[in-house]
């Protein structure tokens, strides 16, 4: 062991003395690790890319859009619309007028009116039950407007589409659009929609033609 063993062990160490002066095999392992000069050009222009920001912010519009549309839906539910159609033995452009005249409102409503005839002007119906705002006025064609009952919960309304068709003279043909209509107002009364349809059907329509004659 002296004699054979003895030069084998010193050798050896002086081999790991000199490896160990050189970094040892950490040193090695870690040059090992190091990436290539191309590999790290690449990562750096992944980092600098600006490619990943534009994905990122389009996920989040697209989110952002679908929590909208998500919000929009929620929204509108809890409301109708009423659709109705009549007819009427008149000229397009007297029942336009009768629609836009707060003195004739007044007679067949029995009750107190006011009503602009321009675009963007207010009327109050029904002793001031209804209120709201000319939208868009063509005559003998068109009526738009917001209505609002004071009944309805605050900042609630709806809106009116009155198109006036005279496919001959002396018949008018009335479509009626009335949109964003509450299911319940401010007590919690859910007749609303059905109140609105036979106000319109019973105490417009109806006495428009019982009182000027226009046919029932």
């Amino acid at each position: 062991m002296l004699s054979k063993g003895k030069p084998l062990i010193l050798d050896k160490v002086r081999v790991w003395v000199q490896t160990m002066a050189k970094g040892g095999p950490v040193k090695d392992e870690l040059e090992t690790k190091k990436p290539a000069p191309q590999q790290q050009n690449h990562a750096a222009a992944a980092a600098a890319s600006p490619a990943v920001a534009p994905s990122s912010a389009s996920t989040a519009a697209k989110k952002d859009g679908s929590a909208e549309k998500e919000a929009k839906k929620k929204k509108k539910e809890g409301f109708k619309s009423i659709t109705m159609t009549e007819r009427f033995n008149c000229r397009a452009r007297d029942l336009y007028e009768i629609l836009l005249d707060e003195n004739r409102w007044k007679g067949f409503t029995q009750s107190n009116a006011k009503i602009s005839k321009e675009v963007g002007g207010e009327f109050m119906i029904f002793d001031g039950s209804v209120t709201g705002t000319n939208v868009e006025l063509q005559e003998a064609k068109l009526i738009v407007q917001k209505w609002r009952f004071g009944s309805w919960p605050d900042g609630v309304h709806s809106l009116v589409k009155l198109v006036l068709e005279e496919p001959e003279p002396g018949v008018t043909v009335v479509k009626l659009t009335h949109n964003d209509v509450p299911e319940e107002d401010r007590y919690g009364n859910a007749t609303v929609v059905e109140n609105t349809e036979r106000g319109w059907r019973d105490l417009i329509f109806q006495r428009i033609r019982a009182v000027f004659g226009f046919g029932i």
